[in-house]
């Protein structure tokens, strides 16, 4: 027979965590729950709220453990399987995510408007709009007076373009909950893409307001800030956002724009290699910075990221020309005339495929994993060969296989 555990330091954890709470010290919180959990190891509570601070500092794996846990514990909480569903969320595992959420709203249908919301917010993530928009429907119904439901409705018909039943529920979330920051910036950057400018900059301020630390305000205030040429707060905006969540690639993307309209160009290709290693999946972010190159005349750099984005099915030529009309009218702008190898990248072709060699390829691929911005399977798409033979070629570059993840070796059946 299991021993009872006295509940009396518990106790003790739970009260220290709740002041800590307040601070958003989540660390600490976690070691009050830990040690809460060595007392009682089947203490749901203590489970709960650890899995409440790790999904709070972005440990989603941990999140699913301590829910797992509780579900194990305690297979009839929907609160265990929401928590677990969100996590799987944002490990874009989305289909264990749905089940979760399907599972939480059996357990308690009546009261199922956030697990509807979570769901429907999945179904969007995952592109399927109408889905969501189902869901989002269904938790009002059950809850006419949540406001999530109406916020995350709004950014669903935004999505779809129907902006003004976006508004109505931005308008309604607001309405229901004045406190809440998101539904109002979010009104504010469809009023910045309808160009009501200062009414966009009013809701981001309010939004900023409820909320000092929400990054994704500053952010948007800063695009608006772009928008009326005001690149100074732009920029401040950033800088904040930047600081609020190191992690938020448009923030540095944004950035960089800016100090390229500034004509920093050292600042705005920083910017731009931050954003392109945090998120190397985004082929445009190749030619943005190619073109970036560009006006700094440096030439081998910008061959280097234009060849990228092109063998990623990017129209560098089509891009650049929207932009700068012609070759002749950018060469005017800077003053120089661009090397031939950069004219022909920037040449629109007639069909005929891009072609580079093989090891020019290869090289490309070795260069931008050395640099910490691609990891071994991205890069060894961009040289075209299989990732394996990747790992084998790379002591011909310098590189060692040593440090391919070992996630990337796992996963690679070997």
């Amino acid at each position: 027979m299991r021993k009872k555990h006295s509940q009396k330091p518990a106790e003790v954890y739970y009260k220290h965590r709740f002041t800590q709470r307040k601070k958003a010290d989540y660390e600490r919180a976690i070691v009050d729950f830990t040690k809460a959990i060595e007392h009682n190891p089947e203490d749901v509570f203590a489970y709960t709220n650890r899995g409440v601070a790790y999904y709070n500092k972005g440990r989603f794996h941990r999140v699913i453990d301590d829910f797992s846990t509780v579900i194990n514990l305690k297979p009839d909480d929907p609160f265990a399987y929401l928590g677990r569903g969100m996590a799987y969320r944002n490990l874009l595992v989305f289909e264990k995510a749905i089940q979760d959420f399907s599972t939480a709203i059996s357990l308690k249908p009546d009261a199922a408007a956030n697990a509807y919301t979570e769901r429907g917010v999945t179904y969007h993530n995952k592109g399927d709009i109408d889905k969501a928009i189902e869901d989002y429907n269904t938790a009002i119904a059950v809850d006419p007076k949540f406001p999530k439901a109406y916020m995350e409705r709004g950014q669903a018909y935004s999505d779809k373009g129907e902006i003004d039943k976006a508004i109505a529920d931005y308008d309604k979330a607001i309405d229901l909950n004045p406190e809440f920051a998101e539904p109002y910036t979010c009104r504010g950057s469809i009023y910045m893409e309808q160009g009501e400018i200062d009414k966009a900059i009013e809701d981001h301020r309010k939004a900023i307001e409820l909320n000092p630390e929400f990054a994704e305000a500053y952010l948007n205030r800063g695009q608006t800030y772009y928008a009326k040429n005001a690149l100074d707060k732009a920029i401040a905006d950033y800088d904040k956002a930047i600081q609020l969540n190191p992690k938020l690639v448009e923030a540095y993307t944004h950035r960089g724009n800016a100090y390229r309209a500034t004509d920093e160009l050292d600042s705005a290709i920083a910017n731009y290699t931050k954003a392109l290693k945090l998120r190397p999946k985004v082929a445009e972010s190749y030619y943005t910075r190619g073109e970036a190159w560009l006006l700094a005349k440096g030439w081998e750099a910008a061959k280097i990221d234009l060849t990228a984005a092109v063998l990623q099915d990017v129209d560098v030529a089509a891009a650049f020309h929207d932009t700068y009309e012609s070759i002749a009218a950018f060469e005017q702008k800077i003053g120089v005339c661009l090397p031939k190898e950069i004219i022909a990248l920037l040449t629109p072709r007639s069909g005929s495929p891009f072609e580079i060699e093989r090891d020019a390829r290869i090289a490309l691929g070795m260069k931008y994993y050395g640099n910490g911005e691609l990891s071994s399977g991205l890069a060894s798409k961009l040289a075209g060969v299989p990732r394996e033979e990747f790992w084998r070629l790379m002591g011909d570059y310098g590189l060692s296989p040593l440090y391919v993840d070992e996630e990337e070796l796992i996963n690679s059946g070997f």
